[in-house]
């Protein structure tokens, strides 16, 4: 049986992302800047966790 894996406060690594928003449409930036800043993008994303990198 495969268990759930459920990631700790200290597996948390955060990054920095410099997003360069030249000729880009509003929405679709605000859009990327929120999956970066929630983690969505991460393979150990968890809901219950602030996964986010610094944007």
């Amino acid at each position: 049986m495969t268990r759930t894996f459920s990631p700790k406060p200290a597996d948390v690594q955060r990054e920095w992302i410099i997003i360069d928003a030249e000729d880009v449409v509003l929405g679709r930036l605000a859009s990327h800047a929120a999956v970066l800043l929630r983690g969505k993008h991460k393979p150990t994303f968890a809901q219950h966790m602030d996964m986010g990198d610094h944007v």
